[in-house]
């Protein structure tokens, strides 16, 4: 297994623990807001913003298979992405860090493969 598959693994499996905690910060907001059957224009505004939060993982999945593509623009991307979730600490820390290093070593891997 290459670098850049390894670095486009890691990037989607934070994709797949964003989508997790998308979906758990979702419930628990809908789910108080439909038991106690208070769906006013502020809870529905509320929803609608935890609903972008589901932009995040999609992002890592795109940006994931970019890199294992070998695009270019996947590793910039990559490179982004993992540099922001440093701050995510202890895992986005743990993912970042990882991802840095298998896209630092797989540069010349996506230079010869685009």
């Amino acid at each position: 297994m290459g670098n850049l598959e390894k670095a486009g693994r890691l990037m989607r499996l934070m994709g797949w623990l964003g989508l997790i905690a998308a979906i758990g910060i979702l419930a628990g907001i809908a789910i108080p807001m439909y038991a106690e059957g208070n769906m006013d224009s502020d809870s529905i505004g509320i929803l609608f913003i935890s609903l972008l939060v589901f932009a995040i993982p999609v992002l890592y999945f795109k940006t994931g298979s970019a890199i294992k593509q070998g695009k270019k623009w996947g590793k910039v991307a990559g490179a982004v992405i993992a540099s922001i979730s440093l701050i995510n600490l202890p895992i986005g820390t743990i993912f970042g860090l990882a991802t840095l290093y298998y896209l630092k070593k797989g540069w010349n891997e996506m230079q010869e493969s685009t």
